[in-house]
């Protein structure tokens, strides 16, 4: 019985690997958008590239509107939307360290 007690001690210790690594530094590299510059009406694809640990992804932007989550989301412009529009992504890690990178999009 005293075996089977540390057995369960040593498996609840264990770190799940689909975890991360809680000392992994946060590196946000990119924000890119597939188009620059769009028609009003339009969608563009925006991908954020980063790296660390347990990533969250807080998308905003100044005309139009955010489609989806995570690390690539679709910005959508109205026709009345002309001009040109920031889009925002903060990455923010599971140590609460956050990064935040802007790109303008041309709609025209």
């Amino acid at each position: 019985m005293g075996f089977l007690l540390v057995l369960l001690f040593t498996a609840c210790g264990e770190k799940d690997p689909d975890e991360g690594d809680p000392s992994q530094v946060l590196i946000f590299e990119s924000l890119v958008a597939e188009e620059e510059t769009i028609s009003p009406g339009d969608a563009t694809e925006i991908k954020a590239t980063a790296s660390g640990y347990s990533l969250e992804y807080h998308w905003s932007a100044s005309l139009g509107d955010i489609l989806g989550s995570g690390a690539t989301v679709q910005y959508a412009t109205s026709p009345c939307h002309v001009g040109t529009n920031q889009v925002s992504c903060k990455v923010q890690d599971g140590n609460g360290k956050s990064e935040t990178k802007t790109i303008s999009i041309v709609v025209e």
